[in-house]
Protein backbone atom coordinates (compact mmCIF):
# COMPACT_ATOMS: atom_id res chain seq x y z
CA UNK A 1 0.00 0.00 0.00
CA UNK A 2 1.32 3.45 -0.99
CA UNK A 3 0.96 6.54 1.15
CA UNK A 4 -0.05 9.76 -0.68
CA UNK A 5 3.49 11.21 -0.55
CA UNK A 6 4.82 8.04 -2.21
CA UNK A 7 2.92 8.61 -5.47
CA UNK A 8 5.63 9.00 -8.16
CA UNK A 9 5.78 12.42 -9.87
CA UNK A 10 5.09 12.75 -13.62
CA UNK A 11 7.88 11.61 -15.94
CA UNK A 12 8.67 15.17 -17.02
CA UNK A 13 9.37 16.05 -13.38
CA UNK A 14 11.11 12.81 -12.40
CA UNK A 15 14.58 14.37 -12.54
CA UNK A 16 13.72 17.01 -9.92
CA UNK A 17 14.70 16.58 -6.28
CA UNK A 18 12.19 16.85 -3.44
CA UNK A 19 13.40 20.37 -2.70
CA UNK A 20 12.95 21.38 -6.34
CA UNK A 21 9.46 19.87 -6.41
CA UNK A 22 8.51 21.81 -3.27
CA UNK A 23 9.91 25.01 -4.79
CA UNK A 24 7.93 24.39 -7.97
CA UNK A 25 4.80 23.81 -5.91
CA UNK A 26 5.31 27.04 -3.96
CA UNK A 27 5.77 28.86 -7.26
CA UNK A 28 2.52 27.35 -8.56
CA UNK A 29 0.55 28.45 -5.50
CA UNK A 30 2.01 31.96 -5.72
CA UNK A 31 1.13 32.25 -9.43
CA UNK A 32 -2.41 30.97 -8.83
CA UNK A 33 -2.84 33.51 -6.05
CA UNK A 34 -1.76 36.28 -8.41
CA UNK A 35 -3.85 35.20 -11.43
CA UNK A 36 -6.76 32.85 -10.73
CA UNK A 37 -7.73 34.26 -7.33
CA UNK A 38 -7.88 38.00 -8.19
CA UNK A 39 -9.88 37.26 -11.34
CA UNK A 40 -12.54 35.07 -9.75
CA UNK A 41 -12.70 37.40 -6.75
CA UNK A 42 -13.44 40.43 -8.94
CA UNK A 43 -15.94 38.51 -11.08
CA UNK A 44 -17.75 37.22 -8.00
CA UNK A 45 -17.84 40.72 -6.54
CA UNK A 46 -19.52 41.88 -9.75
CA UNK A 47 -21.84 38.85 -9.59
CA UNK A 48 -23.13 39.87 -6.16
CA UNK A 49 -23.32 43.57 -7.02
CA UNK A 50 -25.48 42.87 -10.08
CA UNK A 51 -27.64 40.36 -8.19
CA UNK A 52 -28.33 42.44 -5.09
CA UNK A 53 -28.38 46.03 -6.32
CA UNK A 54 -32.16 45.73 -6.56
CA UNK A 55 -32.24 45.91 -2.73
CA UNK A 56 -30.54 49.33 -2.86
CA UNK A 57 -32.77 50.40 -5.76
CA UNK A 58 -35.80 49.65 -3.60
CA UNK A 59 -34.62 52.14 -0.97
CA UNK A 60 -34.28 54.97 -3.52
CA UNK A 61 -37.54 54.69 -5.39
CA UNK A 62 -37.73 51.66 -7.70
CA UNK A 63 -41.11 50.45 -6.35
CA UNK A 64 -42.60 53.95 -6.59
CA UNK A 65 -41.41 54.51 -10.18
CA UNK A 66 -42.65 51.12 -11.43
CA UNK A 67 -45.75 51.06 -9.21
CA UNK A 68 -44.74 47.85 -7.41
CA UNK A 69 -46.50 46.50 -4.35
CA UNK A 70 -44.46 44.75 -1.65
CA UNK A 71 -45.61 41.33 -2.92
CA UNK A 72 -44.65 42.22 -6.49
CA UNK A 73 -41.18 43.30 -5.39
CA UNK A 74 -40.75 40.00 -3.51
CA UNK A 75 -41.93 38.11 -6.60
CA UNK A 76 -39.24 39.86 -8.67
CA UNK A 77 -36.70 38.53 -6.17
CA UNK A 78 -38.21 35.07 -6.50
CA UNK A 79 -38.11 35.15 -10.32
CA UNK A 80 -34.34 35.51 -10.18
CA UNK A 81 -34.05 32.28 -8.19
CA UNK A 82 -36.45 30.38 -10.44
CA UNK A 83 -34.13 31.16 -13.35
CA UNK A 84 -31.16 30.44 -11.11
CA UNK A 85 -32.39 26.89 -10.46
CA UNK A 86 -32.89 25.93 -14.09
CA UNK A 87 -29.29 26.21 -15.36
CA UNK A 88 -27.30 25.14 -12.26
CA UNK A 89 -26.99 21.39 -12.82
CA UNK A 90 -26.91 21.32 -16.66
CA UNK A 91 -24.12 23.88 -16.68
CA UNK A 92 -21.94 21.97 -14.24
CA UNK A 93 -22.46 18.72 -16.13
CA UNK A 94 -20.73 20.27 -19.14
CA UNK A 95 -18.18 22.42 -17.29
CA UNK A 96 -15.61 19.61 -17.41
CA UNK A 97 -15.85 19.49 -21.21
CA UNK A 98 -15.25 23.18 -21.99
CA UNK A 99 -12.56 25.80 -21.38
CA UNK A 100 -13.55 27.50 -18.11
CA UNK A 101 -11.82 30.78 -18.96
CA UNK A 102 -14.01 31.47 -22.00
CA UNK A 103 -17.13 30.01 -20.42
CA UNK A 104 -16.96 32.01 -17.18
CA UNK A 105 -16.03 35.34 -18.78
CA UNK A 106 -18.73 34.98 -21.45
CA UNK A 107 -21.36 34.37 -18.77
CA UNK A 108 -20.14 37.41 -16.84
CA UNK A 109 -20.41 39.68 -19.88
CA UNK A 110 -23.92 38.44 -20.64
CA UNK A 111 -25.27 38.99 -17.15
CA UNK A 112 -23.77 42.49 -17.17
CA UNK A 113 -25.87 43.31 -20.23
CA UNK A 114 -29.00 41.82 -18.65
CA UNK A 115 -28.37 43.67 -15.38
CA UNK A 116 -28.22 46.97 -17.28
CA UNK A 117 -31.55 46.08 -18.87
CA UNK A 118 -33.29 46.40 -15.50
CA UNK A 119 -32.89 50.16 -15.87
CA UNK A 120 -35.14 50.15 -18.95
CA UNK A 121 -38.11 48.28 -17.47
CA UNK A 122 -41.43 50.08 -17.05
CA UNK A 123 -43.61 47.78 -14.97
CA UNK A 124 -43.74 44.68 -12.80
CA UNK A 125 -43.96 42.21 -15.70
CA UNK A 126 -40.89 43.56 -17.48
CA UNK A 127 -38.78 43.68 -14.30
CA UNK A 128 -39.83 40.15 -13.32
CA UNK A 129 -38.91 38.83 -16.79
CA UNK A 130 -35.47 40.49 -16.71
CA UNK A 131 -34.81 39.13 -13.21
CA UNK A 132 -35.68 35.63 -14.45
CA UNK A 133 -33.21 35.91 -17.35
CA UNK A 134 -30.57 37.34 -15.01
CA UNK A 135 -30.96 34.26 -12.81
CA UNK A 136 -30.57 31.93 -15.80
CA UNK A 137 -27.26 33.53 -16.78
CA UNK A 138 -25.76 34.11 -13.33
CA UNK A 139 -26.48 30.60 -12.02
CA UNK A 140 -23.61 28.69 -13.71
CA UNK A 141 -20.93 31.10 -12.48
CA UNK A 142 -20.27 30.14 -8.85
CA UNK A 143 -20.43 26.32 -9.19
CA UNK A 144 -18.12 26.55 -12.23
CA UNK A 145 -15.61 28.63 -10.24
CA UNK A 146 -15.71 26.14 -7.36
CA UNK A 147 -14.95 23.26 -9.73
CA UNK A 148 -12.09 25.19 -11.34
CA UNK A 149 -10.53 26.08 -7.99
CA UNK A 150 -10.81 22.50 -6.74
CA UNK A 151 -8.75 21.36 -9.74
CA UNK A 152 -5.82 23.61 -8.76
CA UNK A 153 -5.80 23.98 -4.97
CA UNK A 154 -5.28 21.23 -2.38
CA UNK A 155 -7.72 20.49 0.42
CA UNK A 156 -5.59 22.51 2.86
CA UNK A 157 -5.29 25.47 0.47
CA UNK A 158 -8.92 25.59 -0.65
CA UNK A 159 -10.85 26.77 2.46
CA UNK A 160 -8.99 30.06 3.03
CA UNK A 161 -9.12 30.82 -0.69
CA UNK A 162 -12.83 30.14 -0.90
CA UNK A 163 -13.10 32.40 2.16
CA UNK A 164 -11.31 35.12 0.20
CA UNK A 165 -13.52 34.43 -2.82
CA UNK A 166 -16.71 34.46 -0.78
CA UNK A 167 -15.40 37.61 0.82
CA UNK A 168 -16.34 39.08 -2.55
CA UNK A 169 -19.94 38.49 -1.51
CA UNK A 170 -19.52 40.31 1.78
CA UNK A 171 -17.40 43.11 0.33
CA UNK A 172 -19.79 43.50 -2.60
CA UNK A 173 -22.68 43.81 -0.19
CA UNK A 174 -20.68 46.24 1.93
CA UNK A 175 -19.59 48.34 -1.05
CA UNK A 176 -23.02 48.03 -2.62
CA UNK A 177 -24.41 50.38 -0.02
CA UNK A 178 -21.50 52.80 -0.45
CA UNK A 179 -21.67 52.70 -4.26
CA UNK A 180 -25.45 53.04 -4.23
CA UNK A 181 -25.23 55.98 -1.84
CA UNK A 182 -22.72 57.70 -4.13
CA UNK A 183 -24.67 57.07 -7.33
CA UNK A 184 -28.10 57.87 -5.98
CA UNK A 185 -26.92 61.06 -4.29
CA UNK A 186 -25.36 62.42 -7.50
CA UNK A 187 -27.31 60.92 -10.42
CA UNK A 188 -30.94 61.66 -9.55
CA UNK A 189 -32.58 63.28 -12.59
CA UNK A 190 -29.50 63.09 -14.84
CA UNK A 191 -30.67 62.67 -18.46
CA UNK A 192 -34.20 62.60 -17.09
CA UNK A 193 -33.67 59.28 -15.30
CA UNK A 194 -34.20 58.43 -11.63
CA UNK A 195 -31.07 57.51 -9.72
CA UNK A 196 -31.97 53.80 -9.35
CA UNK A 197 -31.83 53.39 -13.14
CA UNK A 198 -28.29 54.79 -13.19
CA UNK A 199 -27.39 52.28 -10.48
CA UNK A 200 -28.18 49.39 -12.84
CA UNK A 201 -26.61 51.07 -15.88
CA UNK A 202 -23.29 51.96 -14.24
CA UNK A 203 -22.79 48.68 -12.40
CA UNK A 204 -23.86 46.54 -15.38
CA UNK A 205 -21.54 48.30 -17.85
CA UNK A 206 -18.66 47.94 -15.39
CA UNK A 207 -19.28 44.17 -15.33
CA UNK A 208 -19.13 43.81 -19.11
CA UNK A 209 -15.90 45.76 -19.43
CA UNK A 210 -14.04 43.97 -16.62
CA UNK A 211 -15.09 40.50 -17.81
CA UNK A 212 -13.51 41.09 -21.20
CA UNK A 213 -10.34 42.60 -19.72
CA UNK A 214 -9.80 39.70 -17.28
CA UNK A 215 -10.26 36.86 -19.81
CA UNK A 216 -6.50 36.40 -20.58
CA UNK A 217 -5.66 36.01 -16.88
CA UNK A 218 -8.22 33.31 -16.02
CA UNK A 219 -6.88 29.74 -16.06
CA UNK A 220 -8.35 26.61 -17.60
CA UNK A 221 -7.91 23.14 -16.05
CA UNK A 222 -4.37 21.84 -15.47
CA UNK A 223 -2.81 20.64 -18.75
CA UNK A 224 -5.85 21.79 -20.76
CA UNK A 225 -4.27 24.85 -22.37
CA UNK A 226 -1.25 27.15 -22.30
CA UNK A 227 -1.23 30.08 -19.90
CA UNK A 228 1.00 33.14 -20.03
CA UNK A 229 1.98 32.87 -16.33
CA UNK A 230 1.56 29.15 -15.48
CA UNK A 231 4.07 26.96 -17.29
CA UNK A 232 3.63 23.30 -18.25
CA UNK A 233 5.80 22.24 -15.30
CA UNK A 234 3.56 24.16 -12.94
CA UNK A 235 0.50 22.54 -14.50
CA UNK A 236 2.04 19.08 -14.19
CA UNK A 237 2.75 19.50 -10.49
CA UNK A 238 -0.73 20.95 -9.98
CA UNK A 239 -2.32 17.81 -11.44
CA UNK A 240 0.06 15.53 -9.49
CA UNK A 241 -0.50 17.08 -6.07
CA UNK A 242 -4.28 16.96 -6.43
CA UNK A 243 -4.04 13.28 -7.39
CA UNK A 244 -1.90 12.58 -4.33
CA UNK A 245 -4.63 13.53 -1.88
CA UNK A 246 -7.42 11.79 -3.84
CA UNK A 247 -6.14 8.20 -3.82
CA UNK A 248 -3.90 8.87 -6.85
CA UNK A 249 -6.90 9.05 -9.21
CA UNK A 250 -6.51 11.33 -12.24
CA UNK A 251 -8.99 14.24 -12.18
CA UNK A 252 -10.75 13.65 -15.48
CA UNK A 253 -14.03 12.26 -16.81
CA UNK A 254 -13.46 9.01 -18.75
CA UNK A 255 -17.15 8.13 -18.37
CA UNK A 256 -20.23 10.07 -19.48
CA UNK A 257 -21.38 13.14 -17.59
CA UNK A 258 -24.55 11.23 -16.62
CA UNK A 259 -22.50 8.51 -14.92
CA UNK A 260 -20.88 11.21 -12.78
CA UNK A 261 -24.33 12.64 -12.00
CA UNK A 262 -25.57 9.20 -10.95
CA UNK A 263 -22.55 8.72 -8.67
CA UNK A 264 -23.39 12.00 -6.94
CA UNK A 265 -27.08 11.12 -6.53
CA UNK A 266 -26.41 7.73 -4.92
CA UNK A 267 -23.89 9.10 -2.42
CA UNK A 268 -25.63 9.71 0.95
CA UNK A 269 -23.16 12.46 1.82
CA UNK A 270 -24.68 14.64 -0.90
CA UNK A 271 -27.99 14.86 0.95
CA UNK A 272 -26.30 15.74 4.22
CA UNK A 273 -24.55 18.63 2.47
CA UNK A 274 -27.84 19.73 0.91
CA UNK A 275 -29.40 20.05 4.38
CA UNK A 276 -26.28 21.79 5.69
CA UNK A 277 -26.14 24.33 2.87
CA UNK A 278 -29.90 24.99 2.69
CA UNK A 279 -29.93 25.71 6.42
CA UNK A 280 -26.93 28.02 6.04
CA UNK A 281 -28.44 29.98 3.14
CA UNK A 282 -31.74 30.23 5.04
CA UNK A 283 -29.79 31.69 7.98
CA UNK A 284 -28.40 34.30 5.53
CA UNK A 285 -31.80 35.14 4.05
CA UNK A 286 -31.75 38.63 5.55
CA UNK A 287 -29.32 39.56 2.75
CA UNK A 288 -31.85 40.67 0.11
CA UNK A 289 -33.69 42.72 2.74
CA UNK A 290 -30.74 44.06 4.69
CA UNK A 291 -31.16 47.72 3.63
CA UNK A 292 -34.82 47.47 4.65
CA UNK A 293 -33.89 45.85 7.98
CA UNK A 294 -31.31 48.56 8.70
CA UNK A 295 -33.93 51.10 7.60
CA UNK A 296 -36.08 50.13 10.60
CA UNK A 297 -33.51 51.95 12.78
CA UNK A 298 -35.15 55.15 11.54
CA UNK A 299 -32.47 56.93 9.51
CA UNK A 300 -32.80 58.54 6.05
CA UNK A 301 -32.10 56.61 2.82
CA UNK A 302 -28.46 57.63 2.31
CA UNK A 303 -27.53 57.02 5.97
CA UNK A 304 -29.30 53.66 5.87
CA UNK A 305 -27.28 52.57 2.83
CA UNK A 306 -24.06 53.65 4.55
CA UNK A 307 -24.97 51.70 7.71
CA UNK A 308 -25.38 48.47 5.70
CA UNK A 309 -21.63 48.33 5.04
CA UNK A 310 -19.86 47.83 8.43
CA UNK A 311 -21.56 44.51 9.32
CA UNK A 312 -20.37 42.99 6.04
CA UNK A 313 -16.81 44.24 6.48
CA UNK A 314 -16.90 42.60 9.91
CA UNK A 315 -18.25 39.36 8.40
CA UNK A 316 -15.41 39.33 5.86
CA UNK A 317 -12.77 39.54 8.61
CA UNK A 318 -14.48 36.84 10.70
CA UNK A 319 -14.75 34.58 7.66
CA UNK A 320 -11.03 34.84 6.92
CA UNK A 321 -10.08 34.13 10.54
CA UNK A 322 -12.37 31.09 10.79
CA UNK A 323 -11.20 29.68 7.46
CA UNK A 324 -7.49 30.03 8.10
CA UNK A 325 -7.89 28.50 11.54
CA UNK A 326 -9.95 25.61 10.13
CA UNK A 327 -7.32 24.98 7.44
CA UNK A 328 -4.53 25.06 10.04
CA UNK A 329 -6.38 22.66 12.35
CA UNK A 330 -7.70 20.51 9.46
CA UNK A 331 -11.13 20.63 11.10
CA UNK A 332 -14.54 21.55 9.70
CA UNK A 333 -17.50 20.57 11.90
CA UNK A 334 -16.88 22.78 14.94
CA UNK A 335 -15.68 25.68 12.77
CA UNK A 336 -19.14 25.67 11.17
CA UNK A 337 -21.23 24.99 14.27
CA UNK A 338 -19.75 27.63 16.59
CA UNK A 339 -20.27 30.67 14.27
CA UNK A 340 -23.86 29.56 13.71
CA UNK A 341 -24.52 29.82 17.45
CA UNK A 342 -23.38 33.45 17.33
CA UNK A 343 -25.71 34.01 14.36
CA UNK A 344 -28.54 32.53 16.43
CA UNK A 345 -27.75 34.99 19.24
CA UNK A 346 -27.83 37.85 16.73
CA UNK A 347 -31.28 36.84 15.49
CA UNK A 348 -32.66 36.67 19.01
CA UNK A 349 -31.24 40.09 19.91
CA UNK A 350 -32.68 41.63 16.72
CA UNK A 351 -36.15 40.35 17.58
CA UNK A 352 -36.32 41.08 21.28
CA UNK A 353 -33.87 43.86 22.29
CA UNK A 354 -35.49 47.33 22.19
CA UNK A 355 -32.58 49.77 21.76
CA UNK A 356 -31.18 50.78 18.35
CA UNK A 357 -27.58 50.25 19.46
CA UNK A 358 -28.19 46.67 20.55
CA UNK A 359 -30.17 45.90 17.39
CA UNK A 360 -27.38 47.25 15.17
CA UNK A 361 -24.88 45.15 17.16
CA UNK A 362 -27.10 42.11 16.51
CA UNK A 363 -26.69 42.71 12.77
CA UNK A 364 -22.94 42.23 13.15
CA UNK A 365 -23.54 38.89 14.87
CA UNK A 366 -26.04 37.83 12.18
CA UNK A 367 -23.70 38.60 9.29
CA UNK A 368 -20.45 37.42 10.89
CA UNK A 369 -21.96 34.23 12.28
CA UNK A 370 -23.86 33.13 9.19
CA UNK A 371 -21.35 34.12 6.50
CA UNK A 372 -18.19 32.74 8.14
CA UNK A 373 -19.00 29.01 7.60
CA UNK A 374 -19.99 29.23 3.93
CA UNK A 375 -16.57 28.65 2.39
CA UNK A 376 -15.94 25.73 4.75
CA UNK A 377 -19.18 24.07 3.64
CA UNK A 378 -18.23 24.37 -0.04
CA UNK A 379 -14.65 23.15 0.35
CA UNK A 380 -15.84 20.34 2.65
CA UNK A 381 -18.28 19.16 -0.01
CA UNK A 382 -15.60 19.28 -2.71
CA UNK A 383 -13.18 17.25 -0.55
CA UNK A 384 -15.83 14.69 0.43
CA UNK A 385 -17.00 13.84 -3.12
CA UNK A 386 -13.67 14.26 -4.95
CA UNK A 387 -13.81 11.86 -7.92
CA UNK A 388 -14.70 11.83 -10.75
CA UNK A 389 -14.75 15.49 -11.75
CA UNK A 390 -18.29 15.15 -13.12
CA UNK A 391 -19.47 13.80 -9.74
CA UNK A 392 -17.82 16.68 -7.88
CA UNK A 393 -19.21 19.21 -10.34
CA UNK A 394 -22.70 17.71 -10.19
CA UNK A 395 -22.63 17.65 -6.38
CA UNK A 396 -21.55 21.30 -6.20
CA UNK A 397 -24.30 22.28 -8.66
CA UNK A 398 -27.02 20.23 -6.91
CA UNK A 399 -26.16 21.66 -3.50
CA UNK A 400 -26.01 25.19 -4.91
CA UNK A 401 -29.29 24.53 -6.78
CA UNK A 402 -31.06 23.54 -3.57
CA UNK A 403 -29.43 26.14 -1.32
CA UNK A 404 -28.90 29.23 -3.46
CA UNK A 405 -31.95 28.43 -5.61
CA UNK A 406 -34.77 26.48 -3.96
CA UNK A 407 -34.15 27.94 -0.50
CA UNK A 408 -34.93 31.39 -1.89
CA UNK A 409 -38.41 30.25 -2.96
CA UNK A 410 -39.52 30.67 0.65
CA UNK A 411 -36.94 33.14 1.97
CA UNK A 412 -38.07 35.76 -0.58
CA UNK A 413 -41.29 36.17 1.42
CA UNK A 414 -39.91 36.00 4.96
CA UNK A 415 -39.58 39.75 5.52
CA UNK A 416 -42.89 41.47 4.64
CA UNK A 417 -43.00 45.20 5.33
CA UNK A 418 -46.02 44.58 7.56
CA UNK A 419 -43.73 42.95 10.15
CA UNK A 420 -41.38 45.90 10.55
CA UNK A 421 -39.35 46.54 12.61
CA UNK A 422 -38.93 43.13 14.30
CA UNK A 423 -39.61 40.71 11.42
CA UNK A 424 -40.54 37.90 13.81
CA UNK A 425 -41.32 35.36 11.05
CA UNK A 426 -37.99 35.88 9.30
CA UNK A 427 -36.04 35.98 12.56
CA UNK A 428 -37.73 32.81 13.83
CA UNK A 429 -37.02 30.85 10.64
CA UNK A 430 -33.40 32.04 10.57
CA UNK A 431 -32.95 31.05 14.22
CA UNK A 432 -34.20 27.53 13.49
CA UNK A 433 -31.93 27.35 10.43
CA UNK A 434 -28.90 28.24 12.58
CA UNK A 435 -29.61 25.28 14.86
CA UNK A 436 -30.17 22.90 11.92
CA UNK A 437 -26.92 24.00 10.26
CA UNK A 438 -24.88 23.60 13.44
CA UNK A 439 -26.41 20.20 14.20
CA UNK A 440 -25.89 18.90 10.65
CA UNK A 441 -22.23 20.01 10.66
CA UNK A 442 -21.56 18.06 13.86
CA UNK A 443 -23.41 14.99 12.55
CA UNK A 444 -21.38 15.11 9.32
CA UNK A 445 -18.19 15.29 11.37
CA UNK A 446 -19.26 12.16 13.27
CA UNK A 447 -20.28 10.36 10.04
CA UNK A 448 -17.01 11.10 8.22
CA UNK A 449 -14.96 10.07 11.23
CA UNK A 450 -16.71 6.67 11.10
CA UNK A 451 -16.07 6.46 7.34
CA UNK A 452 -12.35 7.08 7.94
CA UNK A 453 -12.24 4.18 10.38
CA UNK A 454 -13.72 1.92 7.69
CA UNK A 455 -11.18 3.17 5.14
CA UNK A 456 -8.36 2.53 7.59
CA UNK A 457 -9.59 -1.02 8.25
CA UNK A 458 -9.80 -1.69 4.49
CA UNK A 459 -6.30 -0.31 3.90
CA UNK A 460 -4.91 -2.51 6.68
CA UNK A 461 -6.14 -5.41 4.52
CA UNK A 462 -4.27 -3.91 1.53
CA UNK A 463 -7.36 -2.39 -0.19
CA UNK A 464 -7.02 1.18 -1.49
CA UNK A 465 -9.47 1.04 -4.44
CA UNK A 466 -12.30 2.53 -2.39
CA UNK A 467 -15.54 2.49 -4.41
CA UNK A 468 -16.85 5.79 -2.98
CA UNK A 469 -14.05 7.79 -4.63
CA UNK A 470 -13.61 5.77 -7.84
CA UNK A 471 -12.81 7.88 -10.89
CA UNK A 472 -14.55 5.57 -13.38
CA UNK A 473 -16.51 2.36 -13.70
CA UNK A 474 -14.93 -0.79 -12.29
CA UNK A 475 -12.10 -2.04 -14.52
CA UNK A 476 -11.71 1.27 -16.40
CA UNK A 477 -8.58 2.41 -14.55
CA UNK A 478 -10.15 4.84 -12.10
CA UNK A 479 -9.34 2.96 -8.91
CA UNK A 480 -7.37 4.46 -6.04
CA UNK A 481 -3.69 3.56 -5.75
CA UNK A 482 -2.75 5.42 -2.53
CA UNK A 483 -4.50 5.82 0.82
CA UNK A 484 -7.32 8.34 1.32
CA UNK A 485 -9.01 10.03 4.31
CA UNK A 486 -11.92 12.41 4.62
CA UNK A 487 -11.38 15.74 6.36
CA UNK A 488 -13.88 16.36 9.17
Amino acid sequence: MLLPDELPPPEELADLSNEELKALERGLTRRLDLTLMPVVFLLFLLNILDRNNIASAKIVGLPKTLGLTNDQYNTCLLMFYIGYCITQVPSNLIIGKVRPSYYICLLTSLWGVVSMSQAFTHNFGELAAVRFILGLIEAPFLPAVFVLMSCWYTRAELPPRIAILYGGNMLATAFSGLIAAGITARMEGVAGRPSWEWLFIIEGSMTVGLALLLLPLLTDYPLQSNHMFISRKHQLIAEWRIRKENAGIIDEDPESIFWGLKQALVDPKLYMYIVLQMALITAQSFNNFFPSIVGTLGYDGTTTLLLTSPPYFFAFIVSLCVSFHAAHRRERGWHIAVPMIFALLGNLLAMFVPSNGARYFSMFLMTGGSYAPYNLCVSWLSASLPRPRAKRAAALAIVNFMAAGVAHFYTSYMFPDSQQPRYYAGGGVMSGACLVCAGTALYLKHYLRKQNKKLEEAEQRGVVSHSQIAGSKAGHGGEGIVSFRYVH
